[in-house]
């Protein structure tokens, strides 16, 4: 009898050495982890993570893991499930550009929780986390369309989180087998957020949700819980094939995009493109007589409410993005302020952009994620494709451009001299690999609240 591939990714994911791994990808999980903590203290002041805190919180026991920038520590399943909230509410989070959707917060989430409890160096840390996107970028990969027509980020993203986990607590394979079994089959179906076009509700895509369940299929399986075990392997709901092809040779966290929009992915393209038309012609907003965005399917399906009310309505919303980045300049998009919301100007020219569906685009996706943009003036028509944006593999964000974000992001948060210390801590050589997680990510738990900018914000 074969092995089952899921059995082959699990052994690849608990037998592989650091020796085994790139250097660079090294490199690349320190920018994933810097960007993640980003969209983390971005989110703090969101009442999505505040509820969800609150809620968590009610029955959680001790433990060692932290609920980033306060001094409360829990169990891993709630702390990761509560940091990954605050990582998600503003939409700011990477994204893997075939998978079409976001593994970084439920791996880095869960890392940092397991890390944290196991006293994990630096390097082990490093180590979960690529083989964590590995994981879960895999498993989206494989699925088969006919079954899995949401792309709702928290169907796969968890498996990432139990692979993480896994392999920071030493499972064999055949737990970490279960592991991935029970955290798939416990996975968030979350159908609805499609047919609201991911828009209107702090649920969002139930990466955080995945994230409590994929930690919960960890533990499940290491006290003998089993899940349905040909899931991966019985060519219904996966190819088996694409689960573990190139296995070792192609890296996941390689496909990845990191976001300079605190907006769905999906319009990222279109908020460009706009921006450089209006840059390159000099356009007033007052001369824009219309603008017409060509886009694929999946982001003319989004809500793309002209007059959104809250940030989970402007965040799938590309006339309103596309309109307040015109009116504002992109930093208005960075994040989205909910002064906007009631903004005239803004209002104004979102009820003169339209989205219309273009089957050549839709072609491209999800390899690529583009949208032409069409402005009218009184001068003339002005027109512009942008097929990879800004931040996609094809045309990345490097590691300077990801620590300018951080700044711009956490800037009305937390005080420069924190934000240059969680820069510097992740733009580093080998020096740091040999110190333990909760020495290496203190800041993470500052000392008092003259850390933060937020008034009345603490670390009660």
């Amino acid at each position: 009898m074969s092995e089952r591939a899921v059995d082959t990714l699990s052994r690849f994911l608990v037998t592989t050495t650091q020796d085994d791994i790139p250097e660079r990808l090294y490199a690349r999980a320190m920018d994933c982890v810097l960007d993640v903590l980003g969209a983390a203290i971005a989110g703090l002041h969101s009442t999505s993570y505040q509820s969800m805190r609150r809620a968590l919180m009610q029955f959680a026991g001790p433990g060692k893991a932290g609920i980033w920038f306060t001094h409360e520590h829990t169990n891993p399943v709630t702390a990761a499930s509560v940091n990954a909230m605050a990582a998600t509410a503003l939409d700011i989070d990477d994204g893997h550009r075939m998978a079409a959707g976001h593994p970084g917060v439920a791996v880095i989430s869960a890392a940092i929780a397991a890390a944290e409890a196991a006293n994990a160096d630096f390097r082990t840390f490093l180590t979960s986390i690529i083989l964590g996107y590995e994981a879960a970028v895999r498993i989206a990969l494989a699925r088969n369309p006919e079954h899995h027509k949401s792309t709702v980020s928290g169907r796969w993203s968890g498996t990432g989180s139990a692979a993480t986990f896994a392999r920071l607590n030493g499972f064999g394979a055949a737990k970490m087998t279960e592991a991935i079994l029970i955290a798939e089959q416990h996975a968030p179906r979350n159908a609805s957020a499609i047919f609201h076009g991911f828009a209107g509700s702090d649920v969002k895509e139930s990466i955080a949700w995945s994230t409590y369940a994929g930690i919960t299929g960890a533990l499940l399986a290491r006290e003998g819980f089993k899940g349905y075990p040909d899931t991966f392997d019985n060519g219904i709901l996966y190819d088996a094939d694409i689960l573990v092809e190139d296995l070792g040779h192609s890296w996941a966290i390689d496909g990845l995009f990191f976001k300079p929009y605190a907006c769905c992915r999906w319009i990222h393209a279109a908020i460009e493109g706009a921006l450089r038309l209006q840059a390159e012609n000099t356009i007033p907003v007052s001369q824009i007589n219309n603008v017409t965005v060509a886009t694929f399917l999946r982001a003319f399906e989004l809500d793309n409410k002209v007059t959104p009310h809250s940030q989970a309505e402007a965040q799938f919303s590309v006339p309103f993005c596309i309109a307040a980045a015109l009116v504002h300049g992109p930093k208005a998009l960075m994040p989205i302020a909910d002064e906007l919301f009631n903004d005239p100007a803004v209002q104004e020219l979102a009820a003169r952009i339209k989205v219309r569906h273009e089957p050549d685009l839709t072609a491209m996706f999800p390899k690529k994620a583009p949208s032409g943009v069409t402005i009218k003036t009184p001068d003339g028509t002005y027109e512009t494709c942008i097929i990879d944006a800004h931040g996609d593999p094809l045309n990345p964000m490097s590691r300077s451009d990801l620590q300018d974000k951080f700044r711009i992001f956490t800037d009305n948060i937390i005080i420069p001299e924190l934000a240059e210390r969680i820069i510097t801590a992740f733009d580093k050589d080998g020096a740091m690999d040999e110190r333990a997680i909760p020495e290496v990510l203190g800041f993470l738990y500052p000392d008092s609240g003259a850390m933060f900018r937020i008034p009345g914000m603490t670390t009660d």
